[in-house]
């Protein structure tokens, strides 16, 4: 038997059925164990696709699948899909293909470091939508650098929400604290 490892971890999660908030006959929706925004899902499929590259054209209906079952997440949450990001990390750190349906808050204890931040709000995230697109352009979706994927995760950082460029994570995390304090005195004026 093979030994398993903390990068088999999502292969676990979906089996529990404890965790398991929408499931069909192709994937599971879970929560994420350590979310990086106030609401963070995760849709896997059931079949063994370690990530985006081992997709083909054949797969959309998948895809399709799975963003369908990540709407049905956003559903519980009392917030509109377009508060939502919906991708693939170019380099996972987890075995199991998962697409991320991620509140646009980005507001979490689990958000600790800029490479956190610019894996979800650079191309590192790769949108759903040019995943489908790419899939049905060329047959498959190509594989990155690792200079590329090296040089996203150092961007600069910059608010997904405005135009401030904080000077460093703690300032970003402050700045972040207010925009979703701000949210929720405009919803409970409403």
């Amino acid at each position: 038997m093979a030994t398993q490892t903390w990068t088999d971890g999502l292969i676990h999660a979906i089996n529990n059925k404890g965790k398991q908030l929408f499931v069909s006959d192709w994937a599971v929706v879970i929560k994420d164990k350590y979310p990086k925004a106030m609401h963070h899902f995760l849709v896997l499929p059931w079949r063994d696709i370690d990530s985006v590259y081992d997709l083909s054209s054949g797969d959309t209906a998948l895809l399709q699948d799975m963003y369908d079952l990540g709407l049905k997440a956003i559903d519980t949450t009392g917030l509109t899909g377009d508060r939502f990001d919906y991708g693939y990390h170019m380099k996972p750190s987890m075995r199991r293909l998962h697409l991320h349906v991620i509140s646009k808050d980005y507001h979490s204890h689990c958000l600790s470091h800029r490479y956190h931040w610019n894996a979800f709000n650079t191309e590192f995230l790769i949108k759903h939508e040019d995943v489908v697109e790419k899939l049905r352009e060329q047959g498959c979706v190509e594989r990155p650098s690792l200079h590329y994927i090296m040089q996203l995760l150092e961007t600069p950082l910059r608010c997904n929400q405005c135009t401030f460029r904080p000077a460093n994570f703690a300032k970003l995390k402050l700045h972040l604290k207010q925009h979703v304090e701000s949210m929720n005195h405009s919803t409970a004026g409403s």
